[in-house]
Order: structure tokens, then C-alpha cells, then sequence
């Protein structure tokens, strides 16, 4: 094994799980800001919706965490106080229910957290912003991917070099493969309608592509009921959406020009 990965591993080990979170979090708001820069969203409503979205994201998956480990949550007693005072020594978020809450420690299942922020940032997006699904499906796709692969990334490497690392560098390769696709297509491709639509097929089938394979990396494990429905959701979210975009992008956009009393449409 390479030194150097030997030394990564110690410094992450060295770290806390919440800031190694934290940085991957940030790695991932950068990819949608950058994506959503690309329809000239206002910046401080981007911003707003990945960090509320990471925030309910992160309530799911601590609670998804605490579901499944329940029987390593109940041999502790409940206690009113958030801290234990013994001597000079004091403890925080120890015993119930504030143990709950000590994210800190890594209790979090990061599949569940991508699910769920892609719902989160899917809502945000149609209902709450009501922004055209065309410009918002791929930000809200791959800056959630993003995070996962880096994600299976950590985990490798923590896990004492695992098939993890492949996996994470697998998923992030394709998406890097989307990125070079966009700017192969954005500077050869003069028509931009037909820039529109070949980037929009050939996104469409990558996000599909790499949804199967996340799918296939779970479906592999020996998964609870509860992941299972994790993956089920992510796969008819996946497909759901996938649809939405391609009616989406083939809607006409109607503009209405007046100028004195000579009106013009425009159909793109």
C-alpha cells in the first residue's frame, strides 16, 4: 500500500466524522452552485435551498441511524440534563435522549441523507421556487451524487482501504465524464437548441446510468427493510424525474415581445 495513503488515512482517522461531513457537504453546495449558476439562479436561493436541504438531510439520516441501531441506544438511561458532571471531568450528550442529537460521533447513514436530499432540493425546486425542472435536474442530481461518491470514498479509506474506494471513484469518474460532455458539447455545437437537446438526452442517461449502479452497489448488501425502501424511493425517484425533465425540456417556451402595436412570438 502506498505511503501516502497510509498518511490520508491517519489524518482522516484524526479528524472528526462531522468535519470530514462538513467538507464533503461544502465539495457538494460548490457543484450546485456551479450547476445552478448555468441558469442564472439568484445565488443567495441557491444557497438557502442546499443548506436547508443538507440540514433536513441530515435529520433524516441521524434518525434513520437511530432506528437502526436502537438496541445500542437503549442500554443507556434517560437523564434530564444534556451533560454529566463526575469530579472535574464533565460528559455531554452521553445518556437519553440527548444522545440522540451527538451527530458528532458519525451516526448518520449517508444513503438515506442522499435520498432524502434529493427529495428535499426536488420540493424546494418545483413547489417553493417553482424553477423550471430542465435548469435544476442535473445541479440537484449530480451535486448529491457528488457527495456520495466522496462519501464511499471516506469510507474506504477509514475502513482500512475497502472495495469502497472503487466504488466512490467509479461513481465520481461518470460524473466527471458528464462535466466533459457538457463542455465538449458547449464548444462544438453552434445551435443551441440542438445544444439543449443532446446535452439533455445525453445527461438524462447518465444520471440513469449511474442510478443503476448506485442501485446495484445496495441491492448487493444484505439491506434492512428500511434501506430497502430507501432504494426503492431513490430508484422511482431516479425514473420519476428523469421523465419530468424530458417533458420539461421539450415544452416550448413561448415569448411574447410587444413593441407599438406590432407583437411578435417566439418559439424556442
Amino acid at each position: 500500500m502506498f505511503d501516502w495513503l497510509i498518511n490520508i488515512r491517519d489524518i482522516l482517522a484524526g479528524i472528526n466524522p462531522l468535519v470530514v461531513l462538513s467538507v464533503i457537504f461544502i465539495f457538494g453546495l460548490y457543484v450546485f452552485w456551479r450547476g445552478s449558476a448555468e441558469s442564472r439562479k439568484n445565488r443567495s436561493s441557491v444557497f438557502d435551498m442546499f443548506l436547508i436541504s443538507g440540514l433536513l438531510s441530515t435529520i433524516v439520516g441521524r434518525v434513520v441511524y437511530v432506528i437502526l441501531e436502537w438496541e445500542s441506544f437503549i442500554s443507556f438511561i434517560w437523564y434530564w440534563l444534556p451533560y454529566e458532571k463526575y469530579g472535574d471531568q464533565i460528559y455531554l450528550f452521553r445518556l437519553l435522549p440527548w444522545r440522540f442529537l451527538s451527530i458528532w460521533d458519525g451516526g448518520l447513514v449517508i444513503f438515506s441523507m442522499f435520498v432524502s436530499i434529493l427529495i428535499f432540493m426536488t420540493f424546494y425546486a418545483l413547489v417553493v421556487k417553482k424553477w423550471r425542472w430542465k435548469h435544476m435536474f442535473f445541479p440537484v442530481y449530480f451535486s448529491a451524487t457528488t457527495m456520495l461518491g466522496a462519501s464511499f470514498v471516506v469510507t474506504g479509506i477509514l475502513g482500512n482501504f475497502t472495495d469502497w474506494i472503487y466504488k466512490g471513484v467509479i461513481l465520481l469518474c461518470i460524473i466527471g465524464v458528464f462535466f466533459v460532455i457538457y463542455k465538449f458539447i458547449y464548444a462544438v455545437v453552434s445551435s443551441p437548441l440542438r445544444e439543449k437537446y443532446l446535452f439533455g438526452n445525453i445527461g438524462l442517461a447518465i444520471v440513469w446510468i449511474s442510478s443503476i449502479y448506485i442501485s446495484y452497489i445496495y441491492l448487493l448488501d444484505e439491506l434492512t427493510i428500511l434501506e430497502d425502501i430507501g432504494v426503492l424511493i431513490f430508484i422511482l425517484w431516479s425514473f420519476v424525474m428523469g421523465i419530468v425533465f424530458i417533458l420539461d425540456l421539450r415544452k416550448a417556451n413561448v415569448t411574447i415581445k410587444t413593441r407599438s402595436s406590432v407583437r411578435s412570438v417566439s418559439v424556442t
